[in-house]
């Protein structure tokens, strides 16, 4: 049997610790490197986001989409104010009522040769009927820029009219403008209103 003299073991112990440190150092290296992923990902603060500036405050923007809406005296309006901007004015002339337009077309289009944009505010419509058709008044302020960049403030009352669909023959007849009534505004565009008009 083959003995080891006492030199060879204190060797061979030596040995054997030295081994079993390498397998503990191995075995925890080891559970390092698995538990690192793990810890990367719990202490990792999420990037941050880029801090977005708040917009800059810019003009309302023109009309741009199409609009023609006679259903009301307010969306009647805003579709003929919608040919204005829109640089359409046989659109915006054709909103008034055929017998009763407010004058020749050459003088309508150039009275707004200068005209950038117009907005428009209402009150209260107020309505009435005569004689088969009904008549509405449009109180409303608008506010006009032009070209130069100008800003002015008009108010006054739109009077509106439609005869009766139920009785009208052909070529139909939709609500039109008769006439409106505007003087400038010393007051604010949202102030200038006017609480009513008179009846129609």
């Amino acid at each position: 049997m083959f003995k080891l003299s006492a030199i060879d073991k204190h060797d061979w112990q030596k040995a054997e610790i030295m081994n079993y440190r390498h397998l503990i150092l191995c075995c925890l290296a080891s559970s390092a490197l698995n538990l690192m992923p793990a810890v990367a990902q719990e202490t990792k603060q999420p990037e941050p986001k880029p801090t977005e500036s708040a917009p800059a405050e810019s003009p309302a923007p023109k009309d741009s989409e199409y609009l023609d809406n006679r259903s009301t005296p307010e969306t009647l309006i805003n579709s003929y104010y919608n040919a204005i901007n829109r640089q359409e004015y046989a659109r915006a002339y054709s909103y008034y009522a055929s017998d009763n337009p407010p004058q020749p077309f050459p003088q309508f289009q150039a009275g707004y040769e200068n005209t950038t944009s117009v907005s428009v505010l209402f009150g209260k419509a107020v309505g009435e009927g005569a004689a088969g058709s009904a008549y509405w008044s449009q109180p409303l302020a608008i506010k006009s820029e032009a070209k130069d960049g100008t800003v002015s403030v008009f108010n006054g009352c739109y009077r509106l009219r439609l005869a009766n669909p139920a009785i009208q023959g052909v070529p139909y007849v939709p609500l039109s403008i008769l006439d409106g009534t505007l003087e400038k505004s010393d007051k604010p565009f949202e102030d200038s209103v006017p609480e009513g008009c008179e009846a129609p």
